[in-house]
């Protein structure tokens, strides 16, 4: 598994270099191999002293001290892993051809603009989801702008749309102007009889703990799942990305 060191990379400085053979230390410690300096270097095609050196420059005392905290962190990203299955406990609920489905919708649009709307308490959510898919490199915009639904000036192929009790007056317009437009919509809502969930292609209908509570005066796990769910979603992309960078293209 190719480790995200984007932000090591930057805070140590490290070279192309470097995160190449960082990469390597992780693999090693994921498969719990435990190489000498030395039989480490050689397999790498480097010196023993380079390794060293990158140990230094990332603040460890050498290479075995390096070895040890690295696995301790790999360790304990594998059991947060773990007991992720008792939050996420939720989601074996959702079909799985429904995940396939919203997962063939962002590979169709990855060159064609995605559109995220939702406001009130589903605005962060909103704003979250745009980060996240941005850094994923799919072309996003969060946006509740009339004018850029009514026209699809943007050319979205694909509109994300979070409301909670489904039927929120401003977000459902939103919504009818993108089916005019035969954008793809897949809708994060708490209310599987709502008009938006029924104006959607693809709906994922999470618990809304309080449907009577309007104004969120009350704990609600709604958005907590929606959260999530999303980021389940954005993992089993991730996998689909590497899966298909992995592939030979001979086979």
């Amino acid at each position: 598994m190719k480790h995200d060191i984007y932000k090591l990379a930057d805070q140590y400085r490290l070279t192309d270099s470097d995160q190449q053979l960082l990469q390597a230390v992780l693999e090693a410690v994921e498969q719990h191999a435990q190489y000498s300096v030395r039989v480490f270097a050689a397999q790498n095609y480097v010196s023993p002293a380079a390794v060293i050196r990158l140990s230094k420059k990332l603040g460890y005392t050498g290479y075995t001290d390096m070895i040890y905290r690295l696995g301790f962190l790999v360790r304990n990203e594998d059991q947060n892993k773990s007991h992720t299955s008792d939050i996420n406990s939720f989601i074996g609920e959702i079909p799985p051809e429904r995940i396939e489905a919203f997962l063939d919708g962002l590979t169709q649009n990855r060159q064609r603009t995605i559109l995220v709307a939702g406001t009130g308490f589903c605005e962060p959510l909103r704003d979250f989801f745009v980060r996240k898919l941005l850094v994923m490199g799919y072309p996003t915009v969060g946006t509740n702008s009339y004018e850029v639904y009514e026209t699809n000036s943007l050319n979205a192929g694909l509109m994300i749309v979070i409301s909670k009790s489904g039927s929120t007056d401003t977000i459902l317009k939103l919504v009818t102007d993108a089916r005019r437009h035969n954008i793809e919509i897949a809708a994060f809502t708490g209310a599987e009889r709502s008009p938006i969930a029924q104006n959607a292609d693809l709906s994922f209908i999470l618990l809304d703990d309080n449907i009577l509570d309007d104004r969120n005066l009350t704990a609600n796990y709604f958005y907590a799942r929606v959260l999530i769910l999303f980021e389940y979603l954005m993992e089993k992309s991730l996998d689909r990305s590497e899966a298909v960078a992995g592939e030979d293209p001979a086979d």
